[in-house]
């Protein structure tokens, strides 16, 4: 078997789930100091079963679990599992690897796991028993503890010689034995104790049995005459009951019939009340519906008035249109005026073309005379006259253009002139007009901002009106529910109190002194046990149970007032009760040892019982030897552990009595007593605390429906804006409708001239820039014309006459072409006026069309909207006879609601004659019940008085068939009898079954006896066995591990010797072991003598030596060798390693040699503060890569 892996979680500083694999060979765990290797060697410890806080190094349990830092959330709980490799079968457990888990919460609880399942700190304990893993193994070393080894304290060392030896299983057997020894001897003399007892009893018992015997007799007579009298009794009681309940019947009709029609009276009463309220809501209804009437009469009037502002402002509109079409008549005059002048100046300037065009062919027939005339000139001349006198032609052209562009460009100005002027008059009106449109829309849009934002603040009044609703209504439900469950608590408060005062439950005995009592009787009585104490709820059925009848007992201040009690029973035959007289109980205490300790134990019975002081002797008596527990388990554990020597009672009710029998099962008769005074008590504090909550509730309901209310006025305030903005809408509409119809008809006139204006700039950019052009071509001309000239006179010789006859000819032609371009130019003006003007006028002429056509429209519109104004006045001459003819409903209604209120207030008065005659039928009915609740209680009496006293029912006495003729002379031998019986005296009728019960159990005590002695011999003998067993095998392993330790010491020491020495040979078992050493050159008389490092290494060979003889499976050693210097430590290190055959080794270690020595080492290092963190090096597997093994 070895350790295969440690897995830890929340265990001190590995909060996070940390797995450390082991293989065989030696693993080492390194690192600073305080960074939580000693923490592994403490969880192997803890999870093999260390109860020891101070082995693990802290002051509570609670210790281990890791406690948080400042980053880091504390635990819940610490767990620890050790997974074992178990092939060889060393655990006795059937599976190849055995897990052993521990885990401890914050609370306390703990639990431990052997393969999942859930096991106790004893199975643990004998599973690693004599493996030494154990409680007492050697197999562990914690850190400083190495040297305790040695220490003059041998009690450890022996418990860890006795593991190694393979004794602590029969030392665990013998001690069990030992321990069940003393109990049998406990036993053997109480049971002698009891058996004296019985020997002084069964004397007087047997005379009491003679004497009982004989009453039983006399007392069998007198059962037979009181029984057949009391039945004569019963049954003439039983005949005038029959009487009266034939009386109480007819009285119970009459009864009935009175509260039917009661009943019939407050139905026509609710049902008048139906019909108010139905009226009521009708009347609402039509108040709503002709409210609705009057918000369409004001909407309808609204929009009439609507109307009749449209038709005012469409009457402005057709007297502005008309205006503008008498202007625009007056200008249509002025344009056919210009159009004829136009016409007019065109036919004459073309006259003026046409003569001056002819005139212009004359010279030109005559240049081309002059021309023939000078055949002389050579091809050039003619080439160069004929380009000179079109350059000529062309020079004229440009000279006209030139000189023309001025006159156009003024007249044109002059036009645009009349067209600001124009526009001047009417711009203002168009201003005016778009203005009236902007503010129209501007209006328009902030209007319906407004109601945009109005809708917005509906929905969120909306809104907040339905959560205000369904929060208000969910509070009423809950209220309905609170006041529904207020008054269950109160009805079931009722109910038990009347309980408690009529003493339900309690038997007819009680009842009957309680009440002589109240009725100041009885003095000294303060009633019964139950009344008298207080139990917490939880612990009211242990409580009860134990008690058992003792509950219904009564407690009276002295014995004479018991005494007093108990003569009234027996004169009055009420039956038995058992009285607890104050000054005469003592009460006695339970004082058994370690119970506190006990798993489930609750407490004391008596303790659990609050009460008054004076009391407390009678709680004790009766309580202060029962124990009080969780459950039947660990009432049995209990039980089984104190030998049955008192009653124990669980807090469900179940029972183990003094000497182990048992009892449970359901309820008892008198189950219900005792809680039902802590019942009302709770259900009072209860009722106190739904008074407040419904106090609160109602408040917050108050609070709510105001909150509805004022969100429902919010909500109807926002409506009503909302149809203010509404109607404001509508009206600015019409408004803005209307403004853009004026604005369209002034900006389409302003639009035309506009056009116009914008054309004649057009034109005047261009003449500008053709007159630029053409001075610059005349320039051009000129020039070219003068060369010409220069050559045709190199040419003719004759350069005069040339030019005289050319300039005369150009002159002329230049003055024709002078005039003939003006005439086209004042034509081609005349024409675009011409053209303009006759655009203008067609223009005006459909204008005035299209106002007449925006008048027959408008006056169209206004027709309609006089027949929307007929229309909405006849729908508002109908509402108003519809609310006319709402209220005249409601009159009618409210007419029938009187006649109903009336018929209501009759059925009132007739409900009160009513109520009063069913009061005194009642009242009647309640005399008659009284008689026969007396009657009845005779009867009772008498019934429970058979009962009482022999235990018999009316039916199971009648059976008996008891014949008496004479009822008489019965009744006075039954004074006969009972003075006979009273002459006996004191008779002690259990007696005879005491005597039989006493003397069976005298036989029975005989018997155990001898039992108990026998068992005594056995365990002697078991005793003597297992001592035998244990000497002979711890001598066996002592000798083994004496010699291998003075080996061990020498070889560590390089000499000297060391030896363990048993103080007394004969007792092998129980005397003190010495631990004898003399390292090499010293005399030591003393181990404590020794330095640390001398007394490490002791340990060390004395550990070694137990090994050699009894290998653990694996041994863990916290820095055993932290004293030792190098050269030890090397040596320690090669002796680990030589071990490794037999036995796995986990070191913790700071030491370089044992670093060395290690297959795996493991290195702990505390990165986050209070965090311990594991990093594994495999040294064996990088020493074979590198070549160094």
């Amino acid at each position: 078997m070895f350790l295969k892996a440690l897995e830890m979680q929340g265990f001190k500083s590995f909060p996070d789930k940390t797995v450390l694999e082991f293989n065989k060979g030696v693993t080492a765990v390194v690192g600073p100091n305080g960074s939580g290797k000693s923490n592994i060697s403490d969880a192997v410890r803890w999870v093999l079963g260390e109860q020891s806080t101070k082995n693990l190094r802290g002051s509570k349990m609670e210790d281990v679990i890791f406690d948080g830092t400042d980053i880091r959330k504390a635990k819940g709980f610490a767990e620890v599992t050790l997974r074992l490799d178990n092939k060889d079968r060393t655990l006795q457990n059937d599976n190849d690897e055995v897990s052993v888990t521990r885990r401890y919460f914050r609370s306390g609880e703990s639990e431990y796991l052997i393969n999942g399942e859930s096991s106790r700190l004893r199975d643990i304990n004998e599973l690693f028993m004599d493996t030494g893993l154990g409680r007492d193994g050697y197999s562990i070393v914690g850190q400083g503890r190495i040297a305790d080894m040695v220490s003059s304290k041998t009690g450890d060392r022996r418990e860890m010689l006795e593991e190694a030896a393979g004794i602590s299983h029969f030392r665990y057997r013998r001690a069990d034995a030992t321990k069940r020894l003393k109990q049998a001897e406990e036993n053997l003399v109480r049971l002698r104790d009891i058996l004296t007892e019985l020997e002084t009893r069964v004397g007087p018992l047997k005379t009491q049995s003679e004497k009982a015997q004989k009453f039983i007799v006399l007392a069998e007579e007198r059962k037979d005459l009181e029984i057949g009298i009391w039945l004569n009794t019963i049954d003439r009681t039983n005949d005038r009951l029959r009487e009266q309940d034939h009386k109480i019947s007819t009285s119970e009709v009459n009864y009935k019939q009175a509260e039917d029609e009661l009943v019939a009276i407050e139905e026509k009463i609710d049902s008048a009340a139906q019909e108010i309220k139905n009226i009521n809501i009708k009347i609402e209804e039509i108040r709503a519906q002709s409210s609705v009437s009057d918000e369409q009469i004001s909407a309808l009037e609204t929009q009439l008035k609507v109307e009749e502002n449209s038709i005012l402002h469409n009457n402005e509109t057709i007297e502005r249109l008309k205006k503008d079409k008498s202007d625009e008549n007056e200008t249509e005059q002025h344009l056919d005026e210009r159009i004829r002048d136009a016409e007019q100046a065109i036919e004459q300037a073309k006259e003026q073309v046409t003569a001056l065009e002819n005139e212009m062919s004359e010279l030109t027939a005559r240049e081309e005379s002059f021309k023939s005339d000078n055949a002389t000139f050579s091809d050039m001349a003619q080439k160069l006259s004929a380009e000179t006198s079109a350059l000529s032609v062309e020079l004229a052209d440009c000279r006209v253009l030139s000189e023309t562009a001025n006159s156009s460009i003024e007249e044109i100005k002059n036009r645009i002139s009349v067209i600001d002027s124009t526009l001047g008059g009417r711009q203002e009106v168009y201003l005016k007009y778009k203005k009236s449109h902007e503010q129209a829309q501007e209006s328009l849009k902030k209007c319906e901002d407004e109601i945009n934002s109005i809708n917005n603040s509906i929905d969120g009044y909306t809104l907040r009106l339905e959560s205000r609703g369904k929060k208000a209504s969910d509070c009423e439900s809950l209220l309905f529910e609170k006041e529904r469950e207020l008054h269950k608590t109160e009805d079931r408060i009722r109910i038990l109190s009347d309980l408690e005062k009529s003493m339900e439950g309690y038997s007819g005995a009680i009842k009957a002194v309680i009440r002589e009592q109240q009725r100041g009787a009885l003095r000294g009585i303060h009633g019964p046990l139950s009344q008298l104490i207080t139990v917490k709820d939880k612990y009211s059925t242990a409580i009860e149970t134990a008690l058992g009848a003792a509950v219904q007992n009564i407690v009276t201040e002295t014995e004479s007032d018991a005494k007093r009690a108990i003569n009234f029973l027996k004169t009055s035959h009420s039956g038995r009760a058992t009285f607890l007289p104050i000054s005469a109980i003592k009460g006695r205490a339970l004082t058994e040892k370690g119970l506190d300790d006990e798993f489930g134990y609750v407490n004391m019975a008596s303790e659990l019982v609050e009460t008054d002081s004076k009391y407390r002797e009678i709680i004790k008596s009766l309580l202060g030897r029962t124990v009080v527990c969780d459950d039947l388990d660990c009432a049995v554990a209990i039980a089984k552990k104190y030998t049955y020597r008192f009653k124990i009672v669980t807090l469900d009710g179940q029972v183990i009595n003094a000497g182990g029998s048992m009892t449970g099962g359901s309820r008892t008769q008198n189950a219900g007593i005792l809680s039902r005074g802590n019942e009302i008590e709770k259900l009072t504090k209860g009722l106190e605390a739904m008074k407040n909550e419904m106090a609160s509730l109602q408040s917050d309901f108050k609070q709510l429906s105001e909150d509805k209310a004022a969100a429902l006025a919010d909500l109807e305030g926002a409506q009503g804006d909302l149809l203010r903005k509404n109607e404001e809408k509508i009206r600015l509409q019409g408004d803005l409708k209307l403004a853009k119809e004026q604005l369209d008809t002034v900006s389409g006139g302003v639009g035309e001239l506009a056009e116009e204006k914008q054309t004649l700039q057009k034109r005047i950019d261009t003449i500008t820039e053709n007159a630029a052009n053409a001075v610059v071509r005349v320039k051009e001309l000129n020039e070219l014309i003068a060369k010409n000239e220069s050559e045709l006179e190199k040419l003719t010789g004759d350069r005069e006459n040339i030019v005289a006859m050319r300039e005369e000819l150009s002159e002329k032609a230049s003055q024709l072409s002078l005039k003939i371009m003006s005439l086209n130019k004042d034509i081609e003006t005349n024409t675009d006026t011409l053209v303009h003007l006759n655009a203008r006028k067609q223009g005006h002429t459909g204008k005035a069309e299209v106002l007449d056509s925006e008048i027959a429209r408008i006056n169209e519109k206004n027709e309609q909207l006089s027949q929307n104004i007929e229309n909405l006045s006849l729908n508002i001459e109908e509402l108003k006879k519809g609310s006319s003819a709402s209220r005249q409903e409601i009159d009618a209604l409210i007419e029938s609601r009187d006649g109903y209120e009336k018929q209501q207030s009759d059925l009132r008065l007739l409900e009160r004659s009513k109520t009063v005659e069913r009061e005194q039928l009642g009242n009647e009915l309640a005399r008659l019940e009284e008689k026969k609740v007396a009657m009845r209680k005779e009867y009772d009496e008498l019934s429970a008085k058979l009962y009482d006293e022999y235990q018999l029912t009316r039916r199971e006495a009648a059976a008996l068939d008891i014949k008496i003729d004479d009822y008489q002379q019965a009744g006075k031998r039954l004074s006969e009898l009972k003075a006979q019986i009273k002459a006996l005296g004191s008779v002690n009728v259990s007696a005879i079954d005491e005597y039989k019960e006493v003397s069976e159990r005298y036989e029975f005590m005989s018997k155990q006896i001898a039992d108990v002695e026998k068992s005594k011999n056995e365990l002697n003998k078991l005793i003597y066995d297992l001592t035998g067993k244990m000497a002979a095998k711890f001598r066996e392993s002592f000798n083994k591990i004496n010699a291998h330790f003075g080996e061990t010491f020498s070889e560590l020491f390089g000499g000297g010797k060391a030896e363990l020495r048993l103080e007394n040979e004969l007792d092998l078992l129980e005397c003190d072991i010495e631990i004898k050493v003399q390292p090499p050159g010293k005399n030591v008389k003393n181990i404590d003598l020794l330095s640390g490092g001398e007394k490490a290494i002791s340990a060390i060979a004395l550990l070694f030596a137990i090994l050699k003889v009894t290998p653990a499976p694996f041994c863990i050693f916290d820095e055993v060798e932290a004293a030792l210097d190098d050269v030890n430590v090397s040596r320690y290190a090669s002796y680990v390693r030589r071990m490794t055959k037999n036995t796995q080794f986990i070191l913790i270690s700071h030491r370089r040699g044992t670093m060395e020595e290690a297959d795996v080492l493991y290195g702990v290092t505390m990165q986050e503060k209070g965090v311990s963190k594991l990093l594994e090096l495999k040294t064996a597997e990088m020493a074979k890569k590198l070549g160094l093994a």
